[in-house]
C-alpha cells in the first residue's frame, strides 16, 4: 500500500469509529459493476491527468471522503467476481497466507465455472480474469481511515499469477499471489458481511449479486432473520454509489432503476436463501424487506407458500389468477414461490377479502378457465389417495380431469366424460371445504 499520511482534524476522525478499520463496504467486491462490466470501458474516459493519469477509473462516493476504483484494462464482470469469491473462501482456510496454489487448473475451472472439462477456452477465460484482477487497484485520496488515522492510500488486488505446466499428461497448478495491505483489510473487516461464495455463485444478474451482498451489510446481527433495506430519495445516487453503478446517469431513470431492481430482486428469490420485497413506505421512499428462509449454502429452501394448507393454497392461487393483468404478473406460479412470509400473509388477506365480498354478491359471475385450480385439486386427491396410486389416475389423471373453471359462486372441474364426473361427485362436499365454494363434476 503506497501511503502518505495526512494531519488528521477532528471533523475527519468523527466520521469514523475509533480503532476500527473502515472502508468502502465490502472492498472485496467494491468493483462489482451492475449490469453493464463488459461495455464500461465505452462509458469511461481514461484520467487526462493526475496521478491516476491513463487509468480507467469509476468514483465513487463513501462516509470518509471517495474511492477511486480503478482498472488498465476492464472492470470485473459478474465471472470475474465468483473467481474473487470463490479464492477469498480458500485464503481464509489458509489463513490469510499471501500465496494461494492449486493442484491443477481443472480444479478451478470446474468449482467457478462449473465447467466439466477444462479446456482451452476455460483455460483462457481464467487468465483474463486474474489479468483484470491484476489491474484493479483502489485509490483513497485523504479518505482511507485505518485504526482512527487518515490516510491517503493505493493498493491493489492481486500483485501476481503463475500457471505452471508440469509436462505431457500431468496438471497445471496455479498460483497467486495476492496484495497483502488488501489481505489485511479481509482479515480485519466484520465478515459478516462477506457473502458465502456458495450463494451468490448461484446468481447471473450482476446487479442480483450487489443487491445480495448490499442485504448482508443491512443485516442488524448475525441472529437476524429479517430485516430492511432503505434506498436513498435519489434513486440514481443510490443505484450509483450502492450499488456500484456504471450507467450513463443521463439515461438513468427512477422506472428503469425500480425495473431492474425487480428483476433481481426476482432471481434473488428464486435462487438463494434470502426473500426480497421491494414496496414504497409511507413517505413515498422505496425500501426493500429481506427475510433470511434458509441458512446459506442449505441445499434445500423452504418456501413459505409450500406451507399453506390446500385451501389457503387455492384462495391465494384463484385470487392472482383474477388480478394477474391489473397487477403486471406475469409468472403466477413463479411468484407464488418467490413470496417471503410477509408477503404470503399479505396476499392470503387480500384474497379472502377479495373472495368474501365476490361470494357475498347475487349476481353470479361468468365461469373463468383457471388451471391452476387443478394442481390444487390434484395434490389434495394425491392425499387423499396416498399409497393407491392406480386409484388416484384413474381419478384424478391428467387425462381424466382436463379443464378448470371459476366464477364467484362455483369451481366447476371438466372430465372426460360422464364416469368420471360421476365418480368424482363424491368428493364435492369435502372440496367445498377447500375452495369456499359449491364444486362441480361434470362432462366436458
Amino acid at each position: 500500500m503506497v501511503t502518505t499520511h495526512i494531519s488528521e482534524t477532528d471533523a475527519e476522525i468523527e466520521k469514523v469509529k475509533e480503532g476500527a478499520p473502515k472502508v468502502d463496504h465490502n472492498i472485496t467486491i467494491a468493483g462489482l459493476m451492475i449490469t453493464d462490466a463488459d461495455t464500461a470501458i465505452e462509458k469511461l474516459e481514461r484520467e487526462k491527468e493526475g496521478i491516476l493519469k491513463g487509468l480507467y477509473v469509476f468514483r465513487k462516493r463513501i462516509p470518509t471522503g471517495e474511492v477511486c476504483i480503478a482498472n488498465g484494462v476492464e472492470f470485473p464482470n459478474a465471472e470475474a467476481v465468483d473467481l474473487l469469491l470463490y479464492l477469498l473462501v480458500h485464503l481464509e482456510k489458509n489463513g490469510w497466507k499471501r500465496k494461494i496454489e492449486f493442484g491443477s487448473i481443472r480444479e478451478v475451472i470446474g468449482e467457478v465455472f462449473n465447467a466439466t472439462s477444462g479446456g482451452k477456452f476455460w483455460a483462457d477465460k481464467l487468465r483474463r480474469l486474474l489479468v483484470i484482477w491484476r489491474n484493479h487497484t483502489y485509490y483513497f485520496p485523504r479518505s482511507f481511515v485505518w485504526n482512527g488515522e487518515v490516510i491517503e492510500a493505493y493498493f491493489g488486488v492481486i500483485d501476481d499469477w503463475k500457471i505452471r505446466t508440469q509436462g505431457r499428461g500431468k496438471p497445471a497448478k496455479v498460483e497467486i499471489t495476492f496484495n497483502e495491505d488488501f489481505l489485511k483489510i479481509c482479515k480485519d473487516t466484520t465478515w459478516y458481511r462477506r457473502p458465502l461464495w456458495i450463494e451468490v455463485r448461484k446468481l447471473r444478474k450482476e446487479i442480483a449479486k450487489r443487491l445480495y451482498m448490499l442485504a448482508l451489510e443491512f443485516k442488524p446481527k448475525e441472529s437476524s432473520t429479517s430485516w430492511q433495506i432503505f434506498l436513498d430519495s435519489d434513486l440514481k445516487y443510490w443505484y450509483r454509489n450502492a450499488l456500484n453503478s456504471l450507467a450513463n446517469p443521463k439515461y438513468l431513470r427512477p422506472s428503469t432503476i425500480i425495473k431492474r431492481l425487480e428483476s433481481a430482486i426476482e432471481e434473488i428469490n428464486h435462487q438463494t436463501n434470502l426473500r426480497m420485497e421491494l414496496y414504497q413506505t409511507k413517505e413515498g421512499n422505496y425500501a426493500i424487506s429481506v427475510e433470511e428462509v434458509a441458512p446459506p449454502g442449505s441445499e434445500k429452501i423452504e418456501i413459505p407458500f409450500d406451507k399453506l394448507s390446500d385451501e389457503d393454497k387455492a384462495i391465494l392461487i384463484a385470487y392472482l389468477e383474477s388480478v394477474a393483468e391489473e397487477k403486471k404478473i406475469k409468472n403466477i406460479w413463479g411468484f407464488l414461490r418467490s413470496m417471503t412470509s410477509r408477503q404470503v400473509k399479505n396476499w392470503l388477506k387480500k384474497a379472502k377479502r377479495y373472495f368474501e365480498s365476490e361470494i357475498k354478491s347475487d349476481k353470479e359471475t361468468e365461469l373463468i378457465e383457471k388451471p391452476r385450480l387443478l394442481e390444487i385439486l390434484r395434490d389434495w386427491g394425491r392425499k387423499k389417495l396416498e399409497g393407491k396410486e392406480i386409484l388416484y389416475r384413474t381419478y384424478f389423471g391428467e387425462d381424466k380431469i382436463l379443464k378448470a373453471y371459476e366464477n364467484n359462486k362455483k369451481v366447476v372441474f371438466k372430465c372426460v366424460d360422464k364416469i368420471v364426473a360421476d365418480l368424482l361427485k363424491k368428493y364435492s362436499e369435502e372440496l367445498k371445504e377447500v375452495f369456499k365454494k359449491e364444486v362441480i363434476f361434470e362432462e366436458i
